[in-house]
């Protein structure tokens, strides 16, 4: 019965020191390592790069750029995406890693010059663009029905997924034309 009476003291002597031991390592390990040390990161969605930078270093913690993806819905230099995400608490001196924004993704207007409608349509599509007005003016150059030129003009660099005018040719103007396509010009609007 002794050994056993033994035995049993022997056990929660045990369990104690490792209780006792569990939590004093605790408490070590928090003056150590520091407790309070923590903050709470900031939001730095929409925030320019440079700014956010600055807002990073007064708040002991580090900036990370990991890529640079074009995006519509923010300006070039803004930031789209961080993580950690905002309002959590992390400890000091930890980076916060972020996507920033190239802008929208610019596409070259084609020339669209002396193309039936349908085709300079077809040719804005494939390069991302939409058809936009369609414009009437009179034209010694072109053939009744194709595209004189584009507003904003060919070459330019542009936001996919943006729409160009179009001036189409009414053909040559003669004074047998009837009155009613006379006065059509940059003002018209579609057909």
């Amino acid at each position: 019965m002794n050994k056993v009476k033994s035995v049993v003291q022997a056990c929660l002597i045990i369990i104690v020191l490792f209780v006792a031991g569990f939590f004093l390592i605790n408490i070590i390990m928090k003056i150590v390592v520091g407790s309070g040390n923590e903050i709470e990161v900031p939001n730095l969605i929409n925030l320019d790069y440079n700014v956010a930078q600055k807002i990073c270093n007064e708040n002991n913690l580090y900036l990370h750029e990991i890529e640079v993806v074009n995006n519509d819905e923010f300006e070039k230099g803004k930031i789209i995406s961080q993580n950690p995400h905002p309002n959590i608490l992390t400890k000091r001196f930890r980076t916060v890693d972020v996507a920033v924004s190239n802008g929208p993704e610019m596409v070259r207007i084609p020339f669209l010059y002396n193309l039936k409608v349908v085709e300079a349509k077809l040719k804005l599509e494939n390069v991302g663009l939409t058809l936009g007005k369609k414009i009437y003016r009179y034209s010694d150059d072109v053939e009744e029905g194709k595209v004189v030129y584009s507003q904003p003009m060919a070459d330019e660099l542009i936001a996919r997924r943006s729409s160009v005018d179009v001036i189409i040719s009414l053909g040559e103007y003669s004074s047998s034309s009837s009155s009613n396509n006379k006065w059509r010009n940059l003002l018209d609007g579609e057909e």
